[in-house]
């Protein structure tokens, strides 16, 4: 048998795995201890991740120690070691694609996004599908914990401190008319910044409810059909596993009732194949530390590996 066929593919090519175990973007859980995030690519890797994908490469991208400290009102918390994050795993990203490789980040809290549409931004023009369970479009003083991983879809479209957002001179990092986010079950209210809504400021934004109106992929396709699909040069997918039924992932920092089935995943992993430009992917925020016997992290590799292989 060939090395070809022992190596999964994704969107007709080889993987590069780039496990990014990053807390920094994440509040502590409670005094004196470290979010649980920093460990999921290593209890993913235990749970079969690499031999359910067979990665063509695999990298891994350490992250700066995690600092408790909190951030001043307005701030984010750990920035600086984020920045520097970010520009690390934009060069795996970039390392991966001049390879001919599909770039998978297996975070990881969701701030890694910044290092993955860096990473692209680099090369050209790519568009977003993001699959969260929270819109993540804020400014640093709105939120509670001053934690990037809250802010993410925001920074990367250009919203907050340029320590974060103008990395390289590249702000924004994808376009906000270039997003269609997708599965946002949060709606509690928000002090009002100097930001606009998400729908008002994305390609287009769609909550749960609305996301079920109709197939899902067709309303998915729908939305990609707003963000000038045809001129980019890739679509990205980010997503937050807190996108998922609390009943079948509640290894998360911010559970909320209901959510997507698998299935419905799996469905809008394929519709964004089906553009033909699928450029990454990642999946954030699962915490093994919710995890003790495992049973969640080997279900999330069985699922991951039905969804995303060719």
């Amino acid at each position: 048998m060939s090395s070809a066929t022992l190596t999964g593919t994704i969107a007709g090519r080889a993987i590069a795995l780039i496990e990014a175990p990053s807390n920094l973007g994440l509040m502590p859980p409670a005094p004196g201890k470290e979010p649980g995030t920093r460990r999921a690519p290593d209890a993913l890797r235990r749970a079969g991740l690499h031999e359910a994908l067979r990665p063509a490469s695999v990298t891994r991208i350490e992250a700066a120690p995690y600092d408790p400290d909190e951030a001043n009102a307005g701030s984010v918390r750990n920035l600086e070691a984020i920045a520097d994050y970010a520009v690390r795993l934009a060069d795996a990203v970039g390392r991966a694609r001049s390879a001919g490789l599909f770039p998978l980040l297996i975070g990881g809290d969701c701030s890694i996004l910044l290092g993955a549409m860096l990473g692209l931004r680099r090369s050209g023009e790519y568009g977003l599908v993001f699959i969260d369970g929270h819109t993540d479009f804020y400014l640093p003083e709105q939120s509670s914990t001053g934690g990037a991983a809250g802010l993410d879809l925001a920074l990367v479209t250009g919203w907050g401190p340029p320590a974060l957002t103008d990395l390289e001179g590249l702000r924004p990092y994808v376009r906000p008319e270039h997003v269609v986010a997708i599965g946002n079950r949060d709606h509690a209210l928000r002090r009002r910044a100097a930001i606009p809504a998400p729908a008002d400021a994305l390609g287009a934004s769609i909550d749960l409810a609305a996301a079920r109106q109709a197939p899902i992929d067709d309303v998915l396709r729908r939305g990609l059909a707003t963000t000038g699909l045809a001129a980019l040069d890739g679509i990205f997918a980010h997503c937050d596993v807190d996108v998922l039924d609390n009943e079948v992932m509640p290894a998360v920092d911010s559970p909320q009732p209901g959510g997507l089935s698998y299935d419905e995943l799996a469905t809008l992993f394929a519709a964004v194949r089906a553009t033909g430009k699928f450029a990454g992917l990642e999946i954030t925020i699962f915490d093994p530390d919710l995890d003790p016997d495992g049973a969640i992290a080997e279900r999330l590799v069985r699922e991951l590996a039905r969804a995303v292989l060719d």
